[in-house]
């Protein structure tokens, strides 16, 4: 029996505590190179949504535009489109330690920079445009050359738990960065949220340096340049799991996540959060509600996340990646018809955890297969490919969404080019929602049908 004041008996609690220590997560976080390089990634990402969150509200203001709001992500991706299916040979070619703290650096002086250019005023649109060009192309590198490490700081029969632990750097600081950068936004200003980013990623430099697990490249046979830049494509294209799994993720890229992008203009538009006038001890004082509105939009987004990520290690060794894949498509579907329906505030944070947490459960499914079903010798340049299924084309969905929420809600129809436009019965980001609803409910339809493409997933 438990005596007074000890709710748990000791009998529980040693249960308990001995369950917590045999965890997946335990075990993966028992590795000290991976808690090294986790505590750096989670403090480098926290900064960057504190800056997430500053940028959209600043470029929203800065424009008024929707399609501008999308254009400053699609800068940020559209270099993955282009150089992301081969920068894994990169990775593969030369040292992970010294590849990791060169690109962390360039983030950092992007972030400094529009730090110091927002301060002093000088900072316009295009040069956020600019930044985000140059940072987006450093992360065609930096984002394989980060996930690579994974699998030299840990032994081959974890991989599998270790993937998801750590992404949970990205969206447990999708939880903790917009609840930071809203407080900071509505008291200090933009300027600061991207002064913050800039020094959070020495947290990734200090750790890049600490890891003790050697991070050189593997010893090979010299390859015509052709076959070293080009061989993982060949080799996730020639293998029909890995194929399909890159088409699945692909479309979820380009048609489920757009809203992330849109959720400023989504906040004031839909949920109607703006400036208003409040009495606060007998003055009235007026306050940016969108501020809180899509700081707390971000956080619902990334508590589910983190949700879906705990889901994901503990199905680490689940028969039935297939059905979670499936069924995430199917979330992701639901949700975006939801979000476009209901005006309800507690509701659609409830929904845009749910769409979170189906996300980022088919993305680290699918990037813990890609590891899995690679040989060593190609992970950096098969796992570049799924990289370039999540960010390479997702930023021609973001751009898209963003023209249409745009030119809907400015003319009330979509034009068709030289046959005219339609005119809807919706317009703004409500209308880009239910097309991205419709769009993806095909592809939760096709992943449902595509049963050979998705057959011996363990």
């Amino acid at each position: 029996m438990s005596r007074p004041g000890f709710p748990i008996s000791k009998a529980k609690w040693g249960s308990l505590t001995n369950r917590v220590t045999a965890s997946k997560l335990a075990k993966v976080l028992s590795y000290s190179d991976f808690r090294l390089l986790w505590f750096g990634a989670f403090l480098s990402f926290t900064g960057s949504h504190v800056m997430r969150v500053a940028q959209g509200y600043f470029v929203n203001e800065l424009t008024h535009d929707e399609q501008k709001l999308a254009f400053v992500t699609f800068c940020g991706s559209i270099p993955v489109f282009f150089f992301g299916f081969f920068a894994g040979s990169m990775t593969d070619a030369f040292d992970k330690r010294k590849m990791l703290v060169l690109t962390t650096a360039i983030f950092a002086m992007g972030s400094l920079y529009l730090a110091v250019a927002t301060q002093w005023n000088f900072v316009q649109y295009w040069q956020i445009v600019a930044v985000s060009l140059v940072l987006g192309a450093v992360s065609c590198v930096e984002m394989p050359t980060r996930q690579s490490i994974v699998s030299r700081v840990v032994p081959p029969e974890v991989l599998a738990s270790a993937v998801p632990v750590n992404a949970m750097t990205f969206n447990v600081a999708r939880i903790v960065g917009p609840v930071v950068g809203g407080i900071l936004l509505a008291n200090f200003g933009v300027p600061i949220c991207y002064l913050i980013d800039g020094f959070s990623f020495t947290a990734l430099i200090w750790a890049a340096y600490a890891i003790k697990s050697d991070l050189t490249p593997h010893p090979r046979e010299p390859q015509p340049i052709w076959d070293l830049l080009f061989e993982g494509m060949r080799y996730t294209f020639r293998d029909r799991r890995l194929r399909t799994l890159f088409i699945l993720e692909g479309f979820t890229a380009g048609v489920g996540i757009f809203y992330i992008t849109l959720m400023p203009a989504y906040v004031t538009q839909v949920e109607g959060l703006g400036k208003t006038w409040v009495v606060e001890h007998g003055h009235r004082v007026l306050v940016d509600l969108a501020k809180q509105g899509i700081a707390q939009a971000y956080t619902a987004v990334g508590l589910g996340a983190f949700i879906g990520l705990l889901f994901a290690t503990q199905a680490s060794d689940s028969p039935y990646k297939a059905t979670i894949i499936r069924g995430c498509m199917w979330t992701a579907a639901a949700g975006l018809g939801l979000i476009s329906i209901v005006h309800i505030h507690w509701l659609t944070f409830v929904v845009f955890a749910a769409m979170g947490a189906a996300t980022i459960l088919q993305f680290n499914t699918t990037n813990a297969l890609f590891q899995l079903l690679s040989p060593e010798r190609l992970r950096g340049r098969v796992l570049s490919m799924h990289i370039w299924a999540l960010n390479g084309l997702s930023p021609f969905g973001v751009l898209f969404f963003g023209w249409l929420a745009k030119v809907s809600r400015e003319t009330g129809a979509v034009p068709l080019g030289p046959f005219g436009s339609v005119a809807t019965p919706v317009g703004g980001v409500v209308l880009a929602l239910q097309v991205g609803c419709v769009l993806m409910i095909g592809g939760a339809l096709g992943a449902t049908l595509s049963r050979r493409g998705l057959m011996g997933l363990a």
